[in-house]
């Protein structure tokens, strides 16, 4: 089967021949039919791949922390070649997609040969057939929107985060970047009933957030910014952010 992968070492994206993946206990193997390609997470991965060792260790301090912990129990050469082995290797994109079911660990109940579901973690990549947890699966109808369904994780992950939030009708909330998590999130706070103010410094974000789901919608860049939230707010601020 095909897969989109990144070398880490390099950035370099390539479309590869690479096996069926393995099935474990409590997994469901998905034919995909559309994956999300997630401009902001996967747009960071790609460029942090693409920078130099520095750049690399940068963005990515936690790495940074395994590798010295690595350097002091194991030696520099053991750590040297853990680390090349790494970047040599081709990591997999994506973590949202939609398909139909080809295959069920003898463990799984509740699904069929041929259903239709919408699958999220880090196997559900960009890839012809992916295994994924039944637990990050759910059933979607014969008549679904299977398009609509690929958007399924970000969904999820919008509606964590208003939940973690715990706002009340009526309350306002910030939201700072208005990329298309930052949309999904307004779009659930206004169904909610809970008045939001967006900030980006992509204008053309913040128009399109102006249209469609938040009551006020700000640049960061421009002046003011401070001043015409606590107008919004008749000098109470916010009762959440939302990053």
């Amino acid at each position: 089967m095909r897969q989109l992968t990144q070398r880490l070492k390099t950035g370099v994206m390539q479309v590869l021949e690479v096996p069926v993946p393995g099935m474990n206990r409590g997994m469901l193997l998905v034919r995909n039919y559309y994956s999300l390609v997630s401009v902001g997470t996967e747009g960071s991965s790609v460029k942090a791949a693409r920078k130099g060792y520095v750049g690399k260790a940068k963005e990515r301090p936690k790495e940074v922390k395994r590798v010295i912990d690595t350097l002091k129990t194991q030696g520099p050469v053991q750590t040297y070649r853990a680390v090349m082995k790494k970047l040599e290797a081709y990591s997999p994109l994506g973590y949202s997609c939609v398909g139909e079911v080809i295959d069920i660990a003898p463990d799984v109940n509740g699904y069929t040969i041929g259903d239709f579901v919408a699958c999220g973690g880090l196997t559900a990549c960009h890839a012809e057939v992916v295994a994924v947890p039944v637990n990050l699966c759910v059933k979607r109808s014969r008549d679904a929107d299977l398009k609509q369904a690929a958007y399924n994780t970000l969904g999820a992950i919008a509606l964590q985060g208003v939940r973690q939030a715990d706002l009340r009708l009526g309350e306002t909330c910030a939201i700072i970047g208005l990329g298309l998590l930052g949309q999904l999130t307004g779009v659930l706070l206004r169904a909610s009933g809970v008045r939001s103010v967006g900030v980006d410094i992509d204008q053309r974000m913040v128009d399109v957030a102006r249209e469609h789901c938040v009551e006020l919608a700000l640049n960061r860049s421009d002046l003011g910014v401070e001043e015409k939230i606590e107008e919004f707010t008749a000098g109470l601020g916010c009762d959440a952010v939302i990053i």
